[in-house]
């Protein structure tokens, strides 16, 4: 009797398995996004591929890192529900690779570069001056502390739903909780909204992030409802280009978010190649494995270099910065792991 063989549908928790390479690319790609913001300030103009990621990917690679953090953090607080230890963990991981890179950072900027002293010193170590004066260097480590603050309450507010109709009103709730407090500061203080909207508008992504991670948890199957969303969020980002700024933001992230799920599909698929899979897969999680620490270390390095008038959106100065990038990375986060065993 013939029987006939039906393909299984990719799970959620296939973008548990490519996390590492996903964290990975996403930290490229804000390096890149960098590379292309630096050829628009100094009118380098480039067509090409610069132009297109300048006009439909920008900045939305931390979007998808948000999401990838949130995902991230369903599990951990799954296995390891303590509160107490949860922010522990997270702050210590968090805030010793800050402090090592930004202390000599904003000593050298605001005692010797600026010289702007003590005041702006604190000031910018403690990110009050990103919400007086948008100075942003390090606004992803207070947006991650601050999602790191929260996560307990919408992980919760996720994990209790009591059905799957009951879980994507919670996230659309979510959603538009954090939208409508954009709007509010928006009409209120439009000098804050622009000092802070990097960061304000990427919060319903960490949300989001924790939502997928509970279907990843549970193994769910990606409907194809979710193959539709993706298809119009390309769509929607057809429309990106001059538009207002939180349509922008919101149609570069879902797409960014739908490019991590087909990514860690496809990469699924690739499984069938074990050395060309294995191979790419560990080199895009060292990457992932120092997101963080090259993210700080390239946000400093680029921000020295282009104040001494060495812009990274020439070949040489970029590969220089990136170089440099890796090298303090790897330093920081050996730094890192004596400071925490020595702590604990």
């Amino acid at each position: 009797m013939n029987t006939v063989k039906t393909r299984k549908r990719p799970t959620w928790d296939v973008i548990s398995d490519y996390r590492g390479v996903l964290m990975g690319i996403s930290i490229i790609c804000i390096i890149i996004f960098h590379y292309v913001e630096d050829c628009g300030i100094y009118h380098v103009h480039k067509n090409g591929w610069v132009e297109f990621f300048r006009n439909y990917i920008t900045s939305s690679s931390v979007d998808g890192f948000l999401f990838l953090s949130g995902f991230g953090l369903y599990y951990a607080m799954k296995k390891h529900p303590d509160i107490s230890q949860f922010y522990k963990r997270r702050f210590t991981r968090i805030l010793i690779p800050y402090f090592l890179i930004a202390i000599p950072a904003l000593c050298w900027n605001d005692f010797l570069f600026d010289k702007t002293g003590v005041k702006a010193f604190f000031s910018d170590l403690s990110f009050y001056s990103f919400f007086t004066r948008g100075m942003s260097w390090f606004w992803y480590i207070l947006l991650i502390c601050f999602c790191y603050l929260i996560f307990p309450f919408i992980f919760r507010a996720i994990d209790k739903a009591p059905d799957e109709e009951s879980e994507q009103m919670r996230i659309i709730n979510l959603f538009t909780f954090f939208t409508m407090i954009t709007f509010v500061i928006r009409l209120s203080n439009k000098e804050l909204f622009d000092n802070t909207n990097l960061a304000l508008l990427r919060i319903p992504f960490f949300c989001l992030g924790c939502f997928i991670g509970k279907y990843s948890y549970e193994k769910r199957s990606i409907s194809g409802g979710t193959y539709g969303l993706m298809l119009l969020s390309l769509f929607a980002i057809q429309f990106r280009k001059g538009s207002k700024i939180i349509f922008a933001r919101y149609s570069a992230a879902f797409l960014n978010i739908s490019a991590c799920i087909l990514i860690a599909i496809l990469f699924s698929k690739l499984k069938h190649f074990e050395k060309i899979h294995n191979w790419i897969k560990k080199f895009f999680e060292w990457f992932g494995k120092y997101s963080l620490e090259l993210y700080l270390a390239h946000v400093t390095v680029r921000g020295v270099m282009r104040d001494y008038g060495h812009p990274t959106c020439y070949g040489r100065n970029e590969l220089i910065m990136v170089a440099i990038s890796i090298v303090l990375a790897l330093i920081v986060n050996q730094l890192t792991k004596w400071i925490e065993h020595f702590i604990h």
